[in-house]
């Protein structure tokens, strides 16, 4: 069975970020995934995602929270606020995410914030 976009994302966001388990990437995204910013686009392949990541976790040690999580069967979006442990930051952002038969292919997102969405 085929988890919805949302349940993607819900894995995407708790086990592989705030559980630290960077091998879900191999689960739960595609290869390439594009990420999408107002600068343009930049494909990573599951390798290139996991150094990201790993990278992000060792130098902030980020937690999130959900503010909104909804979807349909291709899209999620995403709000949610952070807390960087390793400095006490916190941040708030948003996402879009688009699921292809289980795996993350496009991910839509704007620059964070400082604070939270309140």
């Amino acid at each position: 069975m085929t988890l919805s976009a949302v349940a993607v994302v819900r894995r995407y966001l708790f086990e592989l970020y705030n559980d630290g388990n960077v091998d879900v990437v191999n689960e739960i995204c595609g290869e390439p995934l594009a990420r999408h910013s107002a600068d343009g686009i930049v494909t990573l392949t599951r390798a290139e995602q996991i150094a990201r990541i790993e990278k992000d976790l060792a130098a902030h040690d980020p937690k999130f929270t959900v503010v909104t999580l909804f979807g349909d069967d291709s899209h999620a979006s995403l709000t949610w606020n952070a807390k960087r442990l390793a400095t006490g930051e916190e941040l708030c952002g948003i996402e879009i995410f688009q699921v292809s038969e289980g795996l993350i292919t496009d991910v839509w997102n704007s620059n964070y914030f400082e604070g939270s969405w309140s």
